[in-house]
């Protein structure tokens, strides 16, 4: 297990218990106490935790949220299968926007065939478009932002806000079929805003379990988005919830993934 691998069972580990020991910790995955506390410094720099002489507690916190590594690990496989639903909406000669996200990030991978043109602040998207001359890749400025791997701030929200593209490809943090789609950071929010507003057909990929949560800031309504995007272990209170609000929900088919 590499320290990524034991990083991401580790945040379960705090979302499950609530807090953990050392000792125990080091014993369960088979290394020093040392290693475990750089883990746990590294959460603790990134506000997921509070550590404390032979442990840490979780924030759970509505500002709190985890690097993009961490998100990038959790349900891999259903972000990977929402993706590639969401990737079945682009069409050749569309203009898209991506937004940051371990979800969003994720079309990246199903659209090397298509010409297209795709606008994002995801500094990623180079190494996954690079030397494609089918693609005109466009990469918005500003400040970066390592919880989310790219660029956000008020620089990339102005950009943003030149283009009108076919659809737009929005991630969450949390997903309150009431209330809408929301994000810890403000920021973050605004640069989320600017690009749904820059979309015609706006698209929501949300994993279940972001579902039922609401964080600080709110970057849409849930009636906003044309498609929302989820997972088939969605409760039937949120889809319901969710038919009711948005344009269309659509539910990909992870099970059926080999």
């Amino acid at each position: 297990m590499n320290s990524t691998q034991r990083r991401m069972e580790l945040y379960q580990l705090f979302q499950k218990q609530g807090a953990v020991e050392v000792s125990v910790l080091a014993e369960q995955f088979g290394v020093s106490a040392m290693t475990i506390r750089r883990d746990l410094e590294l959460f603790e720099k990134q506000g997921l935790v509070t550590t404390t002489y032979g442990g840490a507690y979780f924030n759970r916190g509505a500002g709190v949220e985890p690097g993009f590594a961490l998100k990038q690990g959790h349900m891999a496989g259903v972000k990977k299968k929402i993706a590639e639903t969401a990737a079945d909406l682009i069409g050749d000669g569309d203009s898209l926007i991506i937004d940051c996200g371990t979800s969003t990030v994720e079309i990246l991978k199903f659209i090397r065939k298509k010409n297209i043109t795709v606008i994002t602040g995801a500094w990623s998207a180079v190494g996954y478009l690079h030397g494609n001359p089918k693609i005109t890749l466009i990469l918005a400025p500003g400040e970066y932002d390592e919880l989310s791997a790219g660029a956000v701030s008020s620089i990339t929200a102005e950009f943003i806000r030149n283009f009108h593209t076919d659809l737009v490809f929005i991630s969450t943090q949390g997903l309150d079929p009431e209330y809408g789609a929301t994000v810890p950071s403000s920021v973050d929010a605004m640069v989320k805003r600017a690009l749904l507003e820059s979309g015609k057909k706006k698209v929501l990929l949300v994993d279940s379990s972001k579902i039922g949560s609401r964080y600080f800031a709110r970057h849409a309504k849930t009636e906003e988005f044309n498609v929302i995007i989820t997972d088939e272990t969605v409760s039937e209170e949120h889809a319901k919830k969710l038919r009711d609000r948005c344009g269309e929900l659509v539910i990909a088919a992870v099970s059926q993934t080999p």
